[in-house]
């Protein structure tokens, strides 16, 4: 639904104006909590591949220590 003034006289008149300010308010939080939830899941994403990256390098160099009996 488009937020423009036609449709938010109509549906204050249907419903009265404390309804519409509320389907204002929860369309509002429900769109900043999803570019907010957006940029978590990315952040958390990111920080996975690092901790992979991070473990495939120590998994490396365990290896060389292992096969050599001696740190690199």
């Amino acid at each position: 639904m488009d937020l423009n003034i036609e449709n938010l006289v109509s549906l204050a008149t249907n419903v009265g104006f404390p309804v519409t300010l509320c389907f204002i308010l929860l369309r509002y939080v429900l769109q900043t909590m999803g570019e907010k939830l957006d940029k978590l899941d990315s952040s958390l994403n990111k920080l996975c591949r690092l901790i992979k990256e991070i473990d495939a390098r120590a998994d490396r160099g365990r290896g060389k220590e292992d096969k050599n009996g001696a740190q690199p």
